[in-house]
């Protein structure tokens, strides 16, 4: 007996093919014996239509075809679901597919959302805002409002927007975090809170961190270079240095002295001088390749 899929596309994201994608899905589906419905986001009222539909008809799965802002959004709906989440990576960094070592060939995304392999991984919310993958605050923040301001596409337009960022930027900030009741004051160009161990870009930022732990990283960039961001946001790299500092932890609060961009899941939020991060253990299902 056939099961229900939902395929939720955005047709706006980086790479993405929508014709090549849908056909692609329908196949697979076929062989996978589910039932697919097929969503194009508009950019009004997405996630209130998607609502709907997942009130009306018993989804098994639901695939995102995007890149980590729709990931986000449907990710915000699934959240205590009993639905898996398969994600078809189509954005211009992919940080959560990266993470979880999706590859970027779609026929062999299809075989891993449509498998019967899901895992419940932990999500964050960070100022009362839904995180699957790595919220920061400060300069990859700055950076990413930049690209957004400019138009940008692809890790060149990244790249494009990272020396004068490094420029413009008033780091290095100063932060007042509390964890457990104990609080400690830095200096530093970027406070990351990492659920997944990567960026889009390949950079492992949180190399100890676990999906499903009950915990995320707290991670402390103290100074940055212009060679050194470079490398950090643009090589696959693992920052084992004593510029950075991580703390574990199930919540945190930021105080700052001027406000600070904050950036989650690759969407530029706003500037604030306040931030709060807390763990919503095992809250979403994903599906996830048969190495993970």
């Amino acid at each position: 007996m056939k099961t229900n899929a939902l395929l939720v596309i955005n047709p706006t994201a980086g790479s993405i093919n929508c014709n090549e994608i849908e056909t692609r899905t329908r196949e697979s589906a076929e062989i996978y014996n589910f039932n697919l419905k097929i969503f194009q986001t508009s950019g009004k009222d997405d996630k209130i239509k998607i609502e709907r539909l997942l009130d009306t008809i018993n989804f098994e799965r639901l695939l995102v075809a995007g890149g980590d802002g729709t990931v986000n959004m449907v990710a915000s709906i699934l959240i205590n679901r009993d639905v898996v989440m398969g994600i078809l990576a189509c954005g211009s960094a992919n940080g959560l597919a990266t993470s979880m070592g999706i590859p970027k060939n779609l026929d062999e995304q299809l075989k891993i959302a449509l498998n019967n392999k899901s895992f419940t991984i932990d999500t964050l919310l960070v100022n009362e805002k839904l995180c699957v993958h790595i919220a920061d605050i400060g300069i990859n923040a700055e950076l990413i409002y930049n690209y957004e301001k400019a138009n940008a596409s692809g890790m060149l337009g990244y790249a494009f927007q990272s020396i004068p960022t490094l420029f413009k930027s008033n780091y290095p900030y100063k932060f007042w975090i509390t964890i457990n009741d104990s609080v400690e004051s830095f200096r530093g160009v970027l406070l990351a809170f990492a659920n997944a161990t990567k960026y889009g870009t390949g950079a492992n930022i949180n190399p100890e961190g676990q999906l499903d732990d009950g915990f995320f990283e707290v991670t402390l960039y103290k100074r940055l270079s212009v060679w050194a961001i470079l490398k950090t946001f643009f090589k696959k790299t693992k920052d084992k240095s004593n510029s950075t500092k991580i703390f574990s932890a199930k919540n945190v609060s930021v105080r700052c002295e001027n406000p600070i961009a904050l950036q989650i899941d690759g969407e530029y939020i706003g500037e604030y001088t306040r931030f709060t991060a807390k763990i919503q253990s095992k809250s979403l299902k994903l599906a996830v390749p048969n190495s993970f």
